[in-house]
């Protein structure tokens, strides 16, 4: 295959508008993320810990979709799939605040809330995989890495702030918003940062690739599933990146435990812990990227574990106030999302890194009964049980991590 032709002009461009896309991707991190908010929604809604899991648990299920995509897509669509990915993204916000502002009885929007988390799942996961797909089709690798370093420095601040705005909305700051308008007013303005996501991503200008004969769908995932089965680095990462995502699913969880921390409605600090969740992040992506460069990728996918294993112990056992330090914790280790996934490119040869990395995103739905669980653990047996399990998630990774000797491509 020719070498794509990319131009420095291409490079400002599409570099300007990943920035663009994820500055508004984390000013909506309230409703972006699935965890904290909608637990706290589903809470507020009389539902009990397992249910208030469950947008987290149909989140995670929706992870298979990129797989199956990356293998049907020809290379003319991909940027129109990530338009459908994100304005579809947009829609499902929408429908959110259109079933709260009616007011509804709450079984209503539980379960849309409930639907919601799986169809963003899908949409969701594939839009990160697209927009990949299109910087590396817009960006040179030098280009790439300067759009990552502007992007990931100054977006958190804007998750901060959006995280900030929600909670100062959810306690009463705009005079005559109250439950359930006032939720809802937090999905309107997701709906308005998703649709200016889509229109961006709309913009990217593609090097033209020449498209490739596809073998039958069937024969070429089990093709794919042997090779990646044959490599045992690569098995065991997939096995450390379903432990950790299980380990992070503790996180709606633990916002729940806010009650019993600090006696207070887990409502009333949803977007503080999202403001400290986003803060830690920026931070943590200092301290992962400084003990890549200067020991290993292997020990920042470890440390990342360790974080969330910390966060859990925190939460758990620290007094009022200072409980929600854990969402720092757990905020820093939310970075292992990245770094497992680079993991896995270091252990994989370059023909075969794109697939490699479809399945090991299949880590996630393999998750997905974790949230559901941690919130039946914390119904029948207390919340400590459930922070047990979501330690021994986090330490399992951290140990298994260690297994995985090779770091040269399979």
């Amino acid at each position: 295959m020719k070498p794509l032709v990319i131009t420095p002009a291409m490079n400002r461009r599409n570099g300007l508008l990943y920035l663009l896309m994820y500055l508004l991707i984390y000013l909506a991190a309230p409703v972006s993320y699935i965890g904290v908010v909608q637990a706290a929604l589903c809470d507020k809604l009389g539902s009990n810990a397992t249910i208030a899991n469950l947008p987290s648990a149909t989140y995670l299920l929706g992870g298979f979709a990129p797989l199956l995509l990356s293998l049907t897509v020809p290379h003319r669509l991909e940027r129109a799939v990530l338009c459908w990915a994100n304005g579809l993204t947009a829609v499902f916000l929408g429908l959110v605040c259109l079933t709260l502002a009616t007011n509804l009885p709450p079984w209503i929007p539980l379960t849309v809330l409930v639907l919601q988390g799986l169809l963003q799942g899908f949409t969701a996961s594939t839009a990160q995989v697209f927009t990949f797909q299109c910087l590396a089709r817009g960006t040179t690798e030098e280009g790439r890495n300067r759009a990552f370093k502007r992007t990931y420095f100054l977006t958190p601040l804007f998750a901060v702030i959006g995280s900030l705005g929600a909670q100062w909305i959810l306690n009463g700051g705009l005079h005559g918003v109250r439950f359930p308008d006032d939720f809802a007013l937090l999905y309107a303005v997701g709906f308005v940062c998703m649709a200016g996501v889509t229109a961006f991503s709309f913009l990217f200008q593609l090097a033209p690739v020449a498209e490739e004969p596809r073998p039958p769908l069937l024969r070429h995932l089990a093709g794919s599933v042997r090779d990646y089965a044959s490599s045992r680095p690569l098995v065991l990462l997939f096995v450390v990146y379903t432990l950790w995502n299980c380990a992070l699913s503790i996180t709606p969880n633990l916002s729940l435990y806010t009650r019993q921390a600090i006696g207070r409605d887990p409502k009333e600090f949803s977007g503080l812990i999202m403001a400290i969740r986003f803060g830690c992040k920026s931070l943590g992506g200092y301290l992962l990227g400084s003990i890549a460069l200067r020991g290993s990728l292997r020990a920042s996918v470890m440390t990342a574990s360790l974080l969330l294993a910390a966060g859990t112990v925190w939460g758990w056992a620290a007094p009022g106030y200072a409980f929600l330090l854990a969402f720092g914790f757990l905020g820093a280790g939310e970075l292992g999302g990245a770094y497992i996934p680079n993991y896995g490119v270091s252990l994989s040869r370059p023909e075969t890194t794109a697939r490699n990395i479809s399945l090991l995103t299949l880590a996630q739905p393999v998750s997905s009964f974790s949230p559901a669980l941690f919130g039946y653990l914390a119904d029948h047996f207390g919340f400590g049980a459930s922070f047990s399990f979501g330690l021994a998630m986090a330490l399992s990774a951290v140990w298994l991590t260690t297994r995985i000797r090779q770091v040269s491509g399979e």
